[in-house]
């Protein structure tokens, strides 16, 4: 029986789970290709259309800059054999099968819940992660952000500004990059458009995070959340030539692929950003790429209670976390919704990217992950089970900006416990005059009193 996802999307959170279920229990796309599909890389020098005339292939798509090429093979052609026989062929460098991908949601967290527009902006996202202060010193100004997904509402009142006209379809080769249905089940789950507005809720958190930065629209993904490598590895070498700081990924495969690994080591030498999303099987093996890959930057998801989201993937290759469970950002038909996943925490993340950027216009891939990371928030006390498992910890775009600080952290430890109590009694009183060096104040009225104190209680974390 097929399901109109998008009519499931108007019930409760019952659905949610029931869908997540469904979609869990039927399992993804890891390790199927592209029927009667390759993908070649042909030595310099060599022609197309004498392996097309050797082997009856055709040319589907081409990346020309690299001699890049997705054939077509003849029809009944066993994907293995040719991959063996090509793969002997002096005249190619490289040749693998077209993998799937799909939205790191495509496992597990395949439905959304509809909430008013007030809950975009009344979420604990932005306080958790610091947007406010930070927005003191950059809101993403002259960065552009490409989010390869499934393209989005570019009249959503919320994107409307946002969106460059370069941004692409690169499965349809057009310019509307509408996030719509087609009203087929095209992955064969039994569920219709599954994933139809999943890349409107990341441009909704990348626009939330970095409000000024440009967003590059590129859609490499279905309406079920679906594509595939070439699709994909075309989309960040899309991205390069055009402009992009930061590169989106929310989406994933279950295994490492040579074209996508090439073209993120292409777009690193460019001095772009890849952000990656850790997948929603809530386990650490298999990893998944491309967050896997040691260019990108690997996002894992938190709760709002910085605790690991159930769902999350984790692992020694995750870079850092942060909010996914209970998410709130944009759908088509300028509407809002509730979601969870990866795939959220991930944009999160490239939208502080884009502010970093901003801010230090400069800063290389490697600076940029090594501010996240040296600032992000540690999750230890609240994941023992976890240490080592969730990067660096939890994204603080406040701290990395240099701006902020953790509310009741008087000893400046990164923790509120009772030794901020201690510091806190310790310069009870009046502060000096004038009153620099006093760091128990907390409200700034020139005293340390129960006010101070009750602050570092409201704050125990």
């Amino acid at each position: 029986m097929k399901v109109n996802s998008r009519l499931l999307r108007l019930g409760g959170c019952l659905w949610c789970a029931l869908a997540a279920m469904t979609a869990a229990a039927e399992g993804g796309v890891d390790d199927l290709f592209v029927p009667e599909q390759i993908i070649v890389e042909l030595v310099p020098g060599n022609d197309v259309a004498e392996i097309n005339a050797d082997y009856g292939t055709s040319v589907l798509e081409s990346i020309d800059l690299l001699n890049l090429y997705l054939l077509k093979l003849p029809d009944g052609a066993d994907e293995d054999e040719f991959e063996a026989l090509l793969g002997d062929d002096e005249r190619i460098e490289d040749v693998e099968l077209n993998f799937h991908s799909e939205a790191a949601e495509g496992q597990t967290e395949s439905f959304y819940l509809r909430v008013d527009p007030e809950s975009y902006s009344s979420q604990y996202t932005p306080d958790t992660i610091g947007l406010d202060p930070a927005h003191e010193i950059s809101r993403g100004a002259g960065i552009r952000v490409a989010l390869l997904d499934t393209g989005a509402d570019t009249g959503h009142e919320i994107l409307v500004g946002h969106i460059v006209p370069e941004s692409y379809n690169l499965i349809d080769k057009t310019a509307d990059v509408s996030d719509i249905g087609n009203d087929l089940d095209d992955d064969g789950d039994g569920l219709v458009d599954e994933m139809v507005g999943h890349g409107t809720f990341m441009a909704g958190l990348a626009a939330m995070t970095a409000p000024e930065a440009d967003l590059l629209i590129l859609k490499v993904l279905d309406s079920d959340g679906i594509g595939n490598s070439f699709q994909i590895a075309s989309g960040i070498y899309y991205a390069v030539e055009h402009g992009a700081d930061v590169i989106n990924l929310s989406l994933a495969l279950g295994t490492k692929r040579q074209i996508l690994k090439d073209a993120i080591s292409y777009a690193y030498d460019a001095g772009i950003v890849v952000v990656a999303a850790a997948g929603n099987l809530g386990q650490d093996e298999p990893v998944r790429y491309p967050a896997a890959h040691p260019d990108v930057i690997g996002v894992a998801s938190t709760d709002a209670e910085d605790c690991k989201s159930d769902f999350s993937n984790f692992g020694t290759h995750i870079s850092l976390c942060a909010p996914g469970s209970d998410i709130v950002s944009t759908i088509p038909d300028n509407e809002y919704a509730l979601w969870q996943g990866t795939s959220m925490a991930t944009a999160l993340v490239s939208g502080a990217a884009a502010l970093l950027k901003s801010a230090e216009p400069g800063s290389t891939p490697d600076e940029v992950s090594d501010v996240l990371r040296d600032t992000a928030w540690d999750l230890d006390p609240k994941n023992p089970g976890y240490h080592g498992l969730l990067g660096a910890g939890r994204l603080d775009v406040a701290a990395a900006l240099g701006v902020g600080g953790l509310a009741g952290d008087v000893n400046g430890d990164g923790i509120v416990n009772i030794d901020d109590v201690f510091a806190v009694l310790d310069e009870w009183g009046d502060c000096p005059s004038p009153p620099a060096d006093c760091p128990a104040d907390l409200d700034s009225s020139d005293v340390v009193d129960i006010n101070d104190l009750f602050a570092v209680l409201a704050n125990w974390h």
